[in-house]
């Protein structure tokens, strides 16, 4: 991508002064609603309403059309009805905007009519170097800039917020998920830099948001949900894809696997579903991980924003709780890692300085009594062996013995290393706080085995990507 385009998606994000078009005092309202979101103090731009009904909406001057504003406006919001888009991408085209986010559904998705409108200002934008995201979309949130096109009361549907650690963007097709993915993302507290709605991909599609955040420095992991790919320009993602991969890593959950799913896509969004299994091998190809579902999909990713990609396949599990380790390793082992014992000398190292009754495979169980001192032990020589390439290191923190100094033991190795760690700890209250600790430390906290192998698998899977045939494969798996 070009600077002159990059530059015109940076307006989306970076906007200094926006203009809603069809902003609107009527309760409950679309237009009303986004509004409301920049009318916030955490939004220092200059905002306007459009709208012949209004002088003013909720505080801010309201003009019959955008030439009417005398200041240059960045990002143009639509939220009108669809048949009179055409007339309003004129009024913009005549202001010399050049980012617009249509709210507004009633296009292609509709069917025949719908399409032919879209078709006609689409034409409008490209004759004015006008760039769309949508239509039938709910926008985008930056969480630093704080711009927030998202249409929905912020008590019914949270906003995530950044994190200094490490952020991710998600780019979805559907608005609706958009929206769910942001109220998810601000409970668990993930660290998000930008959500993106894209809805009928009229103009800006997956390919220029990958280019762009493949860039973003505010962004270390891109996270796709998609419903189906252009022909033409699904065969340009997947080529971009491949210069971005081998340095960020592209998270995607698609959807519309089977017969139905397909036909509900194509009367959602406008899309062709493809072959799955065609688009399955695109990705591979690509170095795009793909994930079951949101779920898997983030967990993946908060291991891939915090950590360092694995250079090799090979797990060392530490635990204080014999069950965790066997649960997490047979995790482990179900996702095709290696779980290998450590060899006679870094056992007999183990044994020199660890009580006799800790069980020395792999898992390492330092058993309940455990201090924070026997983990010490067990990831200074495991470490310093060069035996492993991932480390998971289980803490079960109602055991009296285990005090909270263990997560500066975890954090320390962690980044005096250089190697990807994940911690598995389960319980309440208390491990929630310790896992949020280990977040702020940058170490991805799990709350059970199976999310913490899926993590592992992600960090090994990106290694394979990024490093190629300098990763050291020692399994050989298509899980």
């Amino acid at each position: 991508m070009s600077t002159v385009q990059t530059d015109s998606i940076n307006l989306f994000f970076n906007a200094k002064s926006v203009a809603i078009y069809g902003a609107s005092a009527s309760q409950n309202s679309v237009g009303q609603a986004i509004v409301q979101n920049f009318i916030k103090p955490q939004y220092t731009g200059k905002v306007y309403g459009v709208n012949p009904k209004y002088t003013q909406v909720l505080g801010i001057p309201c003009f019959p059309t955008l030439q009417d504003i005398e200041a240059p406006i960045d990002l143009v919001v639509v939220a009108v009805p669809a048949r009179i888009t055409p007339r309003v991408f004129e009024d913009i085209a005549a202001k010399g905007s050049k980012a617009v986010i249509v709210i507004s559904g009633g296009f292609s998705e509709t069917g025949p009519k719908g399409a032919e409108i879209e078709d006609e200002i689409v034409a409008i934008a490209r004759k004015s170097g006008i760039r769309i995201i949508g239509p039938n979309c709910v926008g985008v949130v930056d969480t630093h800039s704080h711009i927030d096109t998202f249409f929905l009361p912020e008590y019914r549907c949270g906003r995530p917020k950044p994190s200094n650690v490490a952020n991710i963007s998600l780019v979805s097709q559907s608005g609706a998920f958009a929206a769910a993915i942001s109220d998810w993302t601000a409970e668990l507290g993930l660290g998000i830099s930008k959500l993106i709605s894209l809805g009928n991909k009229s103009d800006i599609d997956d390919d220029d948001l990958l280019c762009y955040l493949g860039d973003d420095s505010t962004t270390q992991v891109i996270c796709y949900y998609t419903e189906g790919y252009d022909e033409d320009k699904g065969r340009t993602f997947f080529d971009t894809a491949k210069t971005v991969t081998p340095r960020k890593p592209v998270l995607v959950v698609k959807s519309g696997r089977g017969k139905r799913a397909k036909a509900a896509s194509m009367s959602h969004t406008g899309s062709l579903a493809g072959s799955d299994n065609i688009t399955d091998a695109a990705y591979k190809q690509a170095g795009i991980i793909r994930a079951n579902n949101f779920e898997h999909m983030f967990d993946m990713a908060k291991a891939l924003a915090m950590q360092p990609a694995a250079k090799g396949d090979r797990v060392l599990m530490v635990t204080n709780g014999g069950g965790l380790g066997v649960m997490t390793t047979d995790a482990l082992e179900a996702l095709g890692l290696n779980i290998p014992s450590p060899s006679a000398e870094l056992v007999k190292k183990f044994n020199e300085k660890l009580p006799a009754y800790c069980a020395v495979g792999n898992p390492i169980d330092v058993v309940g009594d455990a201090n924070s001192g026997r983990y010490n032990v067990v990831l200074e020589e495991a470490i310093a062996s060069g035996e492993y390439d991932i480390f998971v290191v289980g803490m079960l923190l109602q055991t009296p013995s285990l005090d909270m100094d263990v997560t500066n033991v975890i954090s320390n190795h962690q980044r005096s290393s250089g190697l990807p760690f994940v911690v598995v700890s389960m319980g309440g209250g208390f491990t929630t706080k310790a896992g949020e600790i280990m977040a702020l430390m940058g170490v991805p906290t799990y709350p059970t085995g199976e999310k913490a192998a899926l993590a592992v698998k992600a960090l090994a899977q990106y290694g394979e990507i990024r490093y190629g045939a300098k990763f050291s494969k020692t399994m050989v798996s298509d899980k």
